[in-house]
């Protein structure tokens, strides 16, 4: 069963989520002030990135900055493991029951917080195998897990905060994380104090400060809750806690859960195995190579990000799909001017020693366009209701890239992981296309075929957001 384009009734998987109040037919979205907050903000993690990276680079050198980059990726990995899929679970749930945030965001907590401890156990065994013989290594992954346990809870909270469309507070925890982390490393660089550990220390700690951004959004929901309970609700929410949000929202997030490992699994695959595969050199280039070409991946992340917690209250398909074009748009002209200055810019930045970087940077580029169209897609099948065919796609996607990164890696190095990135990013457009095609109802072309119409829709936008941001 799916559900006809434009339709506000969710598809057959979404059966346990009864709306509270559905949009009324018509009703504004709001996407383009989502969109536009979420993209500014992002923009802001890479454009960090090109200013902490050279620093890093020059600081910890390839070898150190493969190692931090191996000690980082278990526990970002995990944490996809640890969070169950509640995150967009709530973003779902705070979208069609506002009434049942807080309670859904306590769960949330408390399941996130048990599996991260259980993640710190599991690698307290598993990190001499990671690190590849490297005797700091191991001590490095444990506490990076460690300190990632606040930043589940926080990933909850974001994820509400995204149902109820707050979207300046998700856009102000990008900003203070970015701001945080900048400062950090310039004073650390400047006394001479910037090591593995330390950037360890900053990269995480950063990220829990920032959390702290949604505090007022929390005193609201808890506020809210306890003015239904002095009107004499208490015993409703209390059924509603124990019945109608903890079972629909380990449902949903089930669903998620194993494509978001795969997900993050395709996404960390190489920080992962590069080093038992090739070198931490190798993994080094790499890691310059894909913060350069996370720019236009992380402002589609966060378009779909917003598409999603938008559609989720409006299921109008056509609103997906044209997304999914301007988005490839976007995508498309950014790319090709980030990969016009990356023969002079690799080198200028980060130095001489990661001229290597240039050509991994090219190909992860082209890679960062293909896989535009699948976010947008797999937006909107979460939205619709069917985060278990996402992740579906997502499953298919990681085993076409271990595969190919097993068989490519050891004989090719860095290119054969960019190699390995193409393909996959391709198999996961290919899929999600597909299926958001089947489920909202429309032909697979409106999703990735730009027209003339859309590129005078994206200059009318831009000035749009130009003129308003003139004004503000």
């Amino acid at each position: 069963m799916t559900t006809a384009p434009g339709s506000s009734t969710p598809a057959a998987e979404d059966s346990t989520y009864p709306v509270e109040v559905p949009p009324a037919p018509g009703e504004p979205t709001h996407l383009r002030r989502a969109v536009v907050l979420m993209t500014a903000s992002s923009v802001l993690v890479p454009v960090a990135g090109l200013l902490t990276q050279p620093i890093l680079a020059r600081s910890l050198g390839a070898a150190g900055r493969g190692e931090l980059a191996a000690a980082l990726a278990p526990a970002v990995l995990l944490s996809a493991v640890a969070t169950l899929g509640l995150p967009d679970a709530l973003t779902y749930l705070a979208a069609r029951r506002p009434r049942s945030t807080w309670a859904a965001i306590c769960w949330a907590a408390l399941l996130s917080t048990a599996m991260g401890g259980l993640c710190v156990l599991v690698l307290v065994f598993a990190a001499p195998v990671l690190s590849g013989g490297d005797s700091t290594l191991p001590s490095l992954i444990l506490v990076a897990m460690a300190l990632w346990i606040p930043l589940l809870v926080i990933g909850s909270v974001r994820g509400a905060a995204r149902g109820h469309q707050a979207w300046t507070a998700s856009a102000l925890e990008s900003v203070v994380n970015t701001l945080l982390r900048i400062v950090s490393f310039v004073v650390l660089w400047s006394l001479g104090e910037l090591t593995v550990w330390t950037a360890l220390l900053v990269t995480a700690l950063a990220q829990t400060a920032a959390g702290f951004v949604y505090v007022p959004l929390l005193r609201r929901l808890a506020h809210s809750r306890e003015r239904g309970a002095d009107r004499g609700t208490s015993l409703a929410d209390t059924a509603v806690t124990g019945e109608r949000v903890l079972g629909p929202l380990l449902q949903y997030g089930s669903r998620v859960w194993f494509g978001s490992i795969a997900g993050m699994l395709v996404a960390r695959t190489g920080q992962i195995l590069m080093v038992p595969l090739a070198s931490t050199h190798d993994l080094g280039l790499y890691t310059v190579a894909v913060t350069i070409s996370d720019l236009p991946i992380l402002v589609a992340m966060s378009v779909a990000g917003a598409l999603q917690g938008v559609s989720s209250r409006s299921n109008d398909s056509s609103e997906v799909a044209t997304t999914a074009r301007l988005a490839l748009l976007m995508a498309f002209v950014g790319c090709a001017a980030l990969a016009a200055v990356t023969p002079l810019g690799v080198t200028a930045l980060f130095g001489t020693e990661f001229h290597g970087a240039i050509v991994p940077t090219l190909m992860l580029l082209a890679s960062a366009v293909l896989c535009v169209p699948g976010f947008m897609a797999s937006a909107g099948l979460a939205a619709f209701g069917r985060p278990g065919l996402r992740s579906v796609g997502f499953m298919c996607t990681f085993l076409v890239n271990l595969g190919a990164f097993a068989l490519l890696v050891p004989s090719l190095g860095v290119v054969g992981a960019c190699w390995a990135s193409i393909l996959s990013n391709a198999v996961q457009s290919g899929f999600m296309v597909v299926a958001a095609s089947k489920v909202m109802g429309v032909p697979v072309q409106h999703f990735v075929r730009i027209r003339k119409d859309d590129v005078i829709a994206a200059g009318r936008e831009g000035v749009i957001v130009l003129r308003r941001t003139v004004r503000r």
